[in-house]
């Protein structure tokens, strides 16, 4: 079992285990050495203008890539792009950290437990906690976890409730993290959480809370609850473009399943169904400019130049699992432009000999991470884990007849 296959940006570290239990040191597995290699991007008025959606075959040099052997080069140079203009740089998770149980309780008629835990972290003399709420059948061993990023707990979600017991039916463990422990989600957020303990890195809050995803992993080893060959993160929203970023830079993450996330997230940047309101940049930068680094809002109406698009972001989960839910009439969150990059992005994973792995489930209705939605994902993650047939299609298209803006093919 690979148990630590863990990004450029993330290191591992060691936890300091405190429960109800006596505290517990554990020993951490050693780092991976990270990639040397540095690139310098362009401002953002050098870069040229696309016509179409940008080719993720091309290399820093300008050349394309002509084998598969070449990817996992391209996928570092494609991560710290997208770095430097969208998520900024993230620090690497923390050595120690302290760990303890708040609550437990039998739910469910007795078929799970529920429990709540804080991780507690400290550095340059601040200190900040996270606090995350699980649902686990009631036998302590290792099962496949889903963790979405949220800002209530499953009291407050009766769909999260709902989906929790479910999983616990199939054997999965449902996790939530409460993200605005890591920060705040308002402007000028960088004096409380996670965030004050990181005055030297430049993320933005979106990276900052898909950092709390590989953070709550970790805890969830040293717990010995998860099966870290079958992890799955999620989010709704701005909590989609979270789970989004997350599994572009913790290749632990097994299915990287974000819901109706739109700009920033699975919706194209570039593309819109006629008609409909466009979630662009330029609005970002007014209501939320603490979700990007500030070289992401230099994109605002010149979308065109950018040097990727979703599809790119999609094409990093490759090879392994990427599924995304939306809703038809979730316009705000550009149902045809996520679309678009779901197709061009199958590009890359048919390529990578992982046709089939890009899954994409529609709904009507609106802008929500309903039943429906759970259920089409607890599919996927039981045909990607367990290869167990699902009535639902998992490539049913909503636009069949949209023309797909891309000039270039796989190599």
């Amino acid at each position: 079992m690979k148990r630590f296959s863990i990004d450029t940006l993330v290191a591992a570290g060691a936890f300091l285990l405190t429960s109800l239990s006596a505290p517990l040191v554990l020993c951490a597995a050693p780092p991976e050495a990270k990639p040397t290699k540095t690139y310098t991007f362009p401002p953002v008025g050098e870069l040229p203008v696309h016509s179409g959606m940008p080719d993720p075959f091309v290399k820093s040099d300008g050349t394309r890539l002509t084998t598969k052997a070449e990817w996992p080069a391209q996928r570092h140079y494609l991560k710290a792009m997208m770095a430097y203009y969208q998520f900024g740089e993230r620090p690497p998770l923390p050595k120690d950290v302290g760990l303890e149980k708040l609550e437990s309780k039998s739910v469910f008629a007795g078929k799970a437990f529920q429990e709540r835990y804080a991780i507690s972290l400290e550095r340059n003399g601040k200190k900040a906690t996270v606090r995350f709420e699980l649902i686990r059948p009631n036998e302590l061993k290792r099962v496949p976890v889903i963790i979405k990023n949220t800002w209530a707990f499953f009291a407050s979600n009766r769909y999260d409730r709902a989906a929790a017991e479910e999983a616990v039916n199939r054997g999965y463990l449902l996790c939530l993290f409460m993200r605005t422990d890591i920060a705040d989600d308002k402007a000028n957020n960088r004096n409380k959480g996670v965030l004050a303990l990181y005055p030297d890195y430049d993320w933005g809050t979106i990276a900052a809370w898909a950092w709390g995803h590989s953070l709550t992993i970790d805890a969830l080893d040293r717990l010995e609850l998860v099966d870290m060959d079958s992890i799955v993160v999620t989010g709704h929203s701005r909590g989609g473009k979270t789970a989004l970023c997350a599994g572009i830079y913790d290749e632990r993450i097994a299915i990287t399943a974000p819901n109706s996330s739109g700009t920033g997230g699975t919706g194209s940047l570039r593309y819109f169904e006629e008609g409909q309101r466009q979630q662009r940049l330029i609005l970002h930068k007014k209501q939320f400019p603490h979700w990007w680094h500030a070289r992401f809002f230099q994109f605002g109406g010149k979308e065109d130049r950018l040097p990727y698009d979703a599809h790119t972001a999609k094409a990093l989960i490759a090879p392994r699992a990427m599924f995304n839910a939306h809703a038809r009439q979730d316009y705000w969150a550009n149902p045809y432009g996520t679309e678009l990059t779901y197709r061009a992005a199958n590009k890359v994973f048919d390529w990578l000999d992982a046709k089939g792995k890009q899954g994409i489930s529609w709904r009507d209705g609106g802008h929500a991470q309903k039943g429906e939605d759970w259920l089409a994902l607890l599919d996927f993650a039981d045909w990607i884990f367990y290869q167990k047939k699902s009535k639902r299609s998992f490539s049913a298209l909503t636009y069949p007849e949209a023309k797909l803006p891309v000039d270039w093919a796989a190599p």
